[in-house]
């Protein structure tokens, strides 16, 4: 078994960073620092959809290149491993495209699919609430036919949503009836932003501004063409959506990268190189992890516990990486750009202190994930 990239797949890897080395500016640690970050985001990302990177893998039909799916993993890697240079970019080609390829009428795929391939638009993912996080089958955003029959009304709040006050559009569930089950009676809709009645504020957060928003609606019009699925129907669309949200990135690819700094940056006595090698192995089993689902999609298969077992292991890894830095390192993982003493142009802090502290909270809860292979996976009994 060949557990390698080929060589034409490295020699792609090394094309990729140097687009990455040439495009992004110094200092460059993410879309959350500094003012210019969204300018230089956007800008790459006009490069990278020119090239066909950004859907690489995706059909020509839908703005792709028809691709493999080893190389769109190559470009991912790459990516992450740079700070997601993108942004909520990554949403659009890893979930939100697919889901709308499955599920789309042909009037959103015709429109949503091709300005996704172009890097023209930021989405938001519009699930958590303040009382449904994890358990996404509470939520109480309405979604209720217009009394002039035209659409629906939307009133709710959603809570902890990146990329918010950047997103055009938003994939949206709410409930449209009060179904027999809690799974019931809820829908999907890709909503503009812009729409009156929508508010964005941010939730202040000690890991970097912008980081979290919370969207509020108050009587929003959503014209029935928004509907993405079938009516009632939006829970099998969403369930269809988490497994490539919870795989389509390659935060382990950026774990490495500062585990990388770390063993050239620190003075290293015996008890750190024992982390190192420790923690690198732990991720090597993560990236094989992740690479299984890459060739689980490749085969066509459909993934029912791995995708939670790969996002529990992917949050560990740079949970381990996070908790080796700062123990070895002191207070120089806490010390920012443009201070001279920030370790590698700022990317540790922004990895210790921006990063690796939210990762066991997003995209359901790592309990949740860890729960959800022990049902599906080992047929333990659901806890309560």
């Amino acid at each position: 078994m060949d557990l390698d990239f080929s060589a034409e797949q490295d020699a792609f890897r090394s094309e990729i960073r140097a687009f990455l080395d040439e495009e992004l500016p110094d200092g460059w640690v993410g879309l959350w620092h500094g003012a210019d970050a969204p300018a230089h985001s956007d800008a790459v990302m006009e490069k990278l959809a020119a090239r066909g990177w950004h859907t690489y893998s995706w059909p020509q039909e839908y703005g792709g290149r028809d691709g493999g799916v080893w190389e769109q993993t190559v470009i991912q890697e790459e990516l992450f491993a740079h700070h997601e240079p993108r942004g909520g970019h990554y949403m659009g080609l890893n979930w939100i495209g697919p889901v709308i390829m499955k599920f789309g009428s042909p009037e959103q795929q015709a429109t949503l699919l091709p300005e996704i391939a172009r890097g023209e638009v930021q989405w938001a993912q519009l699930f958590s609430e303040p009382d449904a996080g994890s358990d996404l089958a509470s939520l109480r955003t309405r979604a209720l036919p217009a009394e002039d029959g035209d659409g629906f009304v939307v009133n709710g709040e959603k809570i902890w949503t990146s990329y918010a006050n950047l997103a055009r559009r938003g994939f949206l569930l709410a409930r449209t009836e009060r179904g027999e089950s809690r799974h019931a009676g809820i829908s999907v809709f890709v909503i503009d932003m812009d729409t009156p009645g929508i508010e964005v504020r941010e939730v202040p957060s000690a890991v970097g501004n912008h980081r979290f928003h919370s969207v509020s609606f108050t009587d929003v019009r959503v014209p029935a063409s928004a509907l993405l699925g079938p009516l009632n129907g939006g829970w099998s669309v969403a369930m269809s959506a988490l497994p490539y949200e919870r795989t389509g990135n390659a935060r382990y690819a950026r774990s490495t990268r500062v585990l990388g700094f770390f063993e050239q940056s620190a003075s290293l006595d015996a008890s750190a190189e024992k982390g190192i090698a420790e923690v690198l192995a732990y991720g090597r089993m993560t990236e094989l992890l992740n690479h299984r689902l890459v060739w689980m999609r490749e085969r066509e298969d459909q993934p029912t516990w791995e995708p939670s077992a790969t996002f529990a292991a992917t949050a560990e890894y740079e949970t381990l990486v996070g908790d080796l830095v700062e123990e070895h390192m002191g207070y120089l993982p806490f010390v920012s750009v443009p201070d001279p003493n920030a370790v590698c142009g700022g990317e540790v802090e922004s990895f210790t202190v921006c990063q690796a502290p939210t990762v066991k909270l997003q995209a359901g809860t790592y309990e949740i994930q860890l729960s959800i292979v022990g049902q599906q996976a080992l047929n333990l009994p659901r806890g309560r």
